[in-house]
């Protein structure tokens, strides 16, 4: 009888260590939350359609099941707009499929509506499947009018550790625009001043230019040894690979590729190091040789192949005035991936840096950089000089902005180093001019989400309407 008793209470004890110890390592998670990515939007005239994404706090192992209710403000379905998924009754029905942290809705202005631009719709996280609550973001107010928005806050969707994505964001729109940073190779300059091609700096690319200018008579030979000179070394000399990069402030006369010239025999082949592509290990998107050429029509031609093909592919790139840059993939051809030039103000990215580590500048690169558009200035402001909260219109006329493209770079964060993990400088803030003179003023708030790194935050507030 004691010994079944032993063999009763060993039993009961054992099981309530395990619940206990579950319960611990349950308590170490914070709760998993849904939210609206931002809580409001606007919708121009000049834009058909909108996407809006819903983010958790971490993936799941199962799918997430969600319902948004839909309140219709001077609009009505159908006759102004859809949404993909449709909505039934008034309510969406969305899925987090499992081992994701999102998911999105399309808003689709319907063909021939009209806005006078008081409209809006207001969209309710209204429940959420298990073990998922509904967070502190649970309703997104979509205007049909531009938004100028007045104070937003913004987890950048940076794609997590591997920093998948280069992001742009809006900060009059409070809107960002996560691109996986493999999708492109070069970018296409459309200003009417100049002819200029820029490498894909999130992906590590890198150029050399060879004395020929037919890519048909380049073979493997002409790139002996490039496989470690076209490459990130940081132990190298100075001189072997900074020629190779972009200068990273965005100088256009320190681009790796030299200006299209109008004699086309002036222009030159390169070879082209494709970089790396997200993952761990990262690998290695491989090599290309390529010549640009400006065409009849006022814009560029590309011509691309492998190190040893004997015949190459075309693409015919137009200028256009809305945007900075025109951009193609070697594997897709032209693709869209920065927004208009309006339509963006800083992006937060991977990046080609450069960094002096005694011996004079050489090519780096560099996670959590904040890059500016061509458009956008910028400036640092210390806490110790001018308080965030105080900050106003008055001040600004005191500072001195900058164009530069990485006038913010990674001054916003810590470079950590040995025994130290990066951070946030909480003792610092930017002040940020957009291309309609908007001025906001703007700080990190969050280097990870839940740990992981790739999900910056930021707040910012409106400080002068242009």
């Amino acid at each position: 009888m004691k010994s079944k008793f032993i063999k009763i209470l060993t039993a009961a004890l054992a099981m309530i260590i395990l619940v206990t110890g579950c319960r611990k390592r349950d308590a170490m998670l914070a709760d998993n939350l849904v939210v609206f990515e931002t809580a409001a939007q606007g919708i121009n005239a000049s834009e058909n359609a909108i996407t809006v994404r819903l983010t958790l706090s971490r993936s799941t192992d199962r799918d997430i099941p969600l319902t948004v209710n839909l309140t219709e403000q001077g609009v009505a379905y159908t006759t102004d707009y859809t949404t993909t998924p449709a909505a039934v009754a008034g309510k969406l029905s969305l899925t987090i499929p499992s081992g994701n942290n999102e998911t999105s809705f399309t808003i689709t202005k319907t063909s021939g509506a009209l806005f006078d631009g008081d409209e809006k719709i207001v969209f309710d996280l209204f429940s959420s499947g298990a073990p998922v609550f509904i967070g502190a973001t649970k309703q997104f107010t979509l205007d049909f009018a531009e938004l100028v928005a007045a104070n937003a806050s913004l987890t950048i969707n940076g794609g997590g550790a591997l920093y998948t994505n280069k992001v742009f964001i809006d900060l009059s729109a409070n809107r960002q625009t996560p691109v996986n940073r493999n999708n492109w190779d070069l970018g296409f300059y459309t200003g009417a001043d100049d002819f200029r091609v820029i490498l894909n700096s999130s992906a590590a690319m890198m150029a050399k230019q060879i004395n020929k200018n037919d890519l048909t008579q380049v073979t493997a030979a002409d790139t002996t040894g490039f496989s470690t000179e076209v490459a990130f070394n940081q132990f190298a000399p100075v001189t072997t690979s900074l020629p190779y990069i972009d200068y990273p402030n965005g100088d256009l006369t320190r681009t790796a590729i030299a200006a299209t010239s109008a004699t086309a025999t002036d222009n030159k082949v390169y070879i082209v190091n494709r970089g790396l592509a997200p993952g761990n290990p990262a690998t290695a998107r491989g090599w290309k040789k390529i010549r640009v050429i400006r065409n009849a029509s006022g814009g560029y031609t590309l011509q691309y192949a492998d190190i040893a093909a004997t015949t190459f592919q075309e693409i015919n790139i137009a200028k256009d005035e809305a945007y900075f840059f025109k951009y193609i993939s070697f594997d897709n051809g032209a693709v869209t991936i920065e927004p208009e030039k309006r339509k963006w103000d800083i992006a937060w990215t991977y990046f080609s840096n450069v960094t002096n580590f005694g011996t004079g500048e050489v090519p780096y690169l560099f996670q959590d950089i904040i890059i500016q558009n061509r458009n956008v200035q910028a400036v640092r402001v210390l806490t110790s000089a001018k308080a965030f909260d105080a900050f106003t219109e008055a001040d600004i006329a005191a500072l001195t902005f900058s164009s530069l493209q990485a006038s913010i770079g990674a001054d916003w964060r810590s470079g950590g180093g040995p025994g130290a993990s990066p951070a946030v400088r909480l003792d610092r803030y930017y002040i940020i001019k957009d291309g309609d003179n908007n001025y906001y003023k703007v700080r990190f708030t969050a280097l990870t989400q839940n740990g992981e790194r790739g999900y910056p935050a930021f707040e910012s507030v409106l400080v002068k309407k242009g």
